[in-house]
Order: C-alpha cells, then structure tokens, then sequence
C-alpha cells in the first residue's frame, strides 16, 4: 500500500522589492521554493511528512519540561549573580568555552563531531550555580545566537534527550551554538557506600555521539555535588567528560572579600579576626551568605554566627557518623 503522507512547502521570508531595490535587503536565505510577485520576494521551504511537526529552536535560554506528548522547552530567564572577578569562578568555564569555539577548525580538520564537555564539581554551596548563570549570560551577550538549555538529569531520562535532538527538532537558521548545562548528575550521596552507582547507558550514548549528532557546536557544562558517586567510565574517560573542573572553598582572603561584597561593607578588624577560624577552612559562599544576614536578622556579631555555623557542622557530622543517617536526636523538653 502506498504511503499517502505528502510534504508541504512552509513561508519562510517574503521581503519588499522596494526593500531590496533600496539595498535593505542585500541577502536572502537559501530556500527550496522562491518566486515574484509584482511586490515581493517569496520563498518556501519544502518539508518532508516526517519533518512536519518538528520543534523549531530559536536563539534564546530554555529548560527541559516533560510532558505527556515529549520534551517541552520552557523559557528560562537566567539571574547574573557577579561575584567579585577574584573570586568568581565563571572565568574557569568561560576560558575553556571561549577555546573550544575559537578553535572549531580543529574539529573539522580531524573529522570529529564539533562538542565538548566539563564536569564542574564541588560540595554544596561553592557557587556552581552562579558560575554557570553567569558562564551562560556572558555568552549569549557574546553572541545572540546563542542556545542555551539547561537540562535536570534527575527528572528528565538521557533517552528523552537523545530522542529530543535526534528526531524532534530542528533549528532556526539564526542559531549559532548549544550550551546544554547537565545539573546534578550522579545524584545525591549514596545511602549504601559499598555499592557502585550504576550509569546510565543513555547518558553515556548522548555524551559518546552514538545516539544523537549535535547539529550545532555543542559545549556541554555538567554538575555534580558527589564526584565520588560517578563511575570511571563516565568521570574519568576523555570524550565524555574532557575536562573536570573542581571550584574550591574560597581562602581567606577571598572570605574576606566575599563577606564585605555580600555585606555592602568593608569589615571591621575583629570580623575579619573571626574568619581566620581554622575550622571554617571548609566553609562556602553560602555559609558566608549565612553568616552575614544571620547577623542582621538576630542582632548577633559574625563570630558568634560563625561559632553557630561551626557547632552545627560539627554536630551533624558526629550524628551522620555515629548513626548512619541525619538524626540529631532533638529533645523537645
């Protein structure tokens, strides 16, 4: 039986003669259908029957949605963060983007498909996510046919993804390059250390190439809060993650700066004696963050908050170590 589905021709530009006359319109797409009328440039792309519904990406910042019919894209608007330059750790993920699209001849020249991939890490609170904001919106503004997705790996299958690019869309011609952010992948930390987290193959297959052929060049920034719950053939294997990139705890100095960034304020001698505290050596962004608005809310110094911080930390970690779990044992009299 023959197949009865036919393809249709889609508008695509119509542009003014007077337009082109007047040297407004000095270029005009490449197209499958192109005619005049007595105004007017019109011209028509043909579709195939299995090219019709496909979903078409335009430049802009987008998150993937699930939905009963497939993947969605939802706008995303994107907040800068602009931590202070010394201690902003975006340069990080933009020097090596900035390489990776400077030097896509390279790609060409050994015949490989045009992607690359980082995988930041750190423990909670070191400013990923502000890095990564703020890594997107600098390249957007770089560039407008940027296409940024972002990409919840914990509620959204690798397969669901693959499938997405492979056979449901396609993109506008003003489109330049991909940034697909991967967030939180290998979860949250393992609830039995003795056995090994197992990957997914479609994950693997996405990052390979196998399952899906990135149209655009494609830089690929993944995150992670527990690097220890990530295989080797996923961490440590070139081609899937090329580089890690680790964001570590601000030093001292850094502290210092933070603290007067997020306070609006330069800090007086003894606050900036109360950061020296060795035991907040491992200390983040957002216990700083901490610190400071805890002070305002509770009319407290910031080495009492410090102290307070330092005492929970403790105890969570004497509890998490003696019982296996995040029970403080409360009492309610």
């Amino acid at each position: 039986m023959a197949d009865d589905k036919q393809g249709k021709f889609k508008l695509i530009n119509k542009v003014s003669i007077s337009d082109i006359i007047a040297g407004n319109a000095n270029e005009l797409p490449e197209s499958d259908l192109c005619f005049q009328d007595e105004g007017h440039v019109i011209q028509y792309e043909y579709l195939k029957p299995d090219e019709e519904e496909l979903r078409i990406i335009e430049p802009g910042i987008y998150t993937f949605e699930d939905a009963p019919g497939g993947l969605n894209l939802k706008d995303t608007e994107l907040r800068a963060r602009n931590l202070l330059p010394t201690v902003n750790n975006t340069v990080k993920i933009v020097r090596e983007a900035k390489l990776f699209y400077s030097k896509l001849h390279i790609y060409d020249q050994l015949q490989r498909m045009k992607k690359r991939a980082v995988l930041i890490y750190s423990g909670p609170g070191m400013g990923k996510t502000s890095a990564i904001c703020d890594f997107c919106l600098t390249f957007c503004k770089e560039d407008p046919g940027t296409v940024v997705i972002i990409w919840p790996t914990s509620a959204i299958d690798a397969d669901k993804v693959s499938n997405f690019f492979a056979t449901a869309t396609k993109y506008d011609p003003k489109c330049t390059r991909l940034i697909l952010i991967m967030e939180d992948i290998g979860g949250g930390e393992r609830e039995n250390q003795g056995e090994s987290n197992k990957v997914d193959s479609g994950l693997l297959n996405l990052l390979d190439g196998v399952s899906v052929t990135f149209a655009l060049p494609t830089f690929i920034v993944a995150t992670t809060n527990h690097p220890e719950n990530l295989l080797a053939s996923l961490a440590n294997r070139p081609g899937r993650f090329d580089l890690m990139i680790k964001l570590e705890a601000p030093s001292y100095d850094e502290k210092v700066q933070l603290t007067e960034f997020i306070a609006k304020r330069a800090l007086t001698d003894d606050e900036k004696k109360a950061l020296e505290n060795p035991k907040m050596k491992e200390f983040s962004i957002a216990h700083l963050e901490e610190i400071v608005v805890r002070s305002l809310l509770h009319d407290k110094t910031m080495a009492q908050c410090i102290e307070e911080l330092i005492e929970h930390a403790e105890k969570f970690k004497k509890n998490f170590d003696e019982k296996g779990n995040l029970g403080f044992g409360i009492s309610m009299d």
